[in-house]
């Protein structure tokens, strides 16, 4: 892989490329999700030559549509991020990302924007305890809205409602990495079980 390769690939159902995008825009393509319209999210996890550490959205054909964060600055403040992970769209378009990957700043929280970027909350702090984190690494929604969030560090799942207030966690995992949820089924790599 050459930084000038572009990061996201779009296959048919064959396997052949029909599409690519954000060659030379991202540093660390970490997570993705794609919105009901069939808008691209990235991640960003990473910082290097003024870049990254950004949540990108993005058309099907790739134009950036918008950004999330400052290109190149980490932070704990409310228009920052500290290595963003994963992104989740909630049906009326509210963006929650979950962020703490890069360890100089060290942050371990949830946050969430309205559908126009605008900061709503976070939540979350580093810790084991109910609603602390130890590497958010993944985070996805089911039908119902309720956020569940691969706490990687801590070998469980948390599960909060998109205020913020936790209602469960799971620890049946070694180290859940990556969730997915189609029909209501969840899907989890575990990658120390």
């Amino acid at each position: 892989f050459h930084r000038s390769d572009p990061p996201v690939l779009r296959f048919d159902p064959s396997g052949k490329v029909v599409k690519s995008f954000g060659a030379g825009m991202i540093v660390q393509a970490h997570g993705m999700t794609i919105d009901r319209d069939g808008n691209v999210w990235v991640t960003d996890a990473q910082i290097k030559d003024g870049k990254g550490n950004q949540v990108l959205k993005f058309s099907p054909d790739g134009k950036l549509l918008m950004s999330l964060g400052k290109a190149g600055v980490a932070g704990s403040g409310n228009d920052v991020f500290s290595g963003p992970c994963d992104v989740a769209i909630a049906q009326n378009g509210d963006i929650f990302v979950a962020d703490g990957h890069i360890a100089d700043v060290p942050v371990n929280r949830i946050m969430r924007f309205s559908k126009d970027g605008t900061f709503i909350k976070a939540w979350g702090k580093t810790g084991s305890g109910p609603g602390e984190f130890n590497g958010p690494h993944d985070i996805a929604m089911d039908s119902k809205g309720r956020i569940f969030v691969a706490d990687r560090g801590n070998s469980r799942l948390q599960i909060f409602d998109q205020n913020g207030t936790r209602l469960d966690e799971w620890r049946q995992f070694g180290r859940p990495e990556v969730m997915t949820i189609k029909n209501d089924m969840l899907y989890v790599t575990d990658s120390q079980s």
